[in-house]
């Protein structure tokens, strides 16, 4: 599938949602670590990433993952199965790495 450009209002208003969703998740980590908050935006981020990579692909996707981390500063949460604990298991590159 080729990747599909998004035009720059597009672009914008999924950062700006990605930017929303991610500071949400950290402040939640940062009460509870754990808690079942921040694994519900956990949850939100990994499926908003998993759709926009279906819709754009993942050089896209990537691109717009790292703009939203030059912005905020944070990093994205690994997606994966969750411990009874909350931890993750499982590494995902994206999440810290990019693509």
């Amino acid at each position: 599938m080729p990747e599909l450009m998004l035009n720059p209002a597009t672009r914008q208003t999924v950062i700006e949602h990605l930017e929303r969703l991610l500071k949400a998740f950290h402040d939640a980590e940062n009460n509870k670590e754990g808690g079942s908050l921040s694994i519900s935006y956990r949850g939100q981020l990994g499926g908003f990433r998993s759709s926009l990579t279906a819709i754009v692909g993942r050089k896209v996707t990537s691109e717009i993952l790292e703009a939203v981390r030059e912005q905020t500063g944070l990093g994205f949460p690994h997606m994966g199965p969750v411990e009874d604990d909350g931890s993750i298991y499982n590494m995902d590159m994206e999440a810290t790495l990019g693509l």
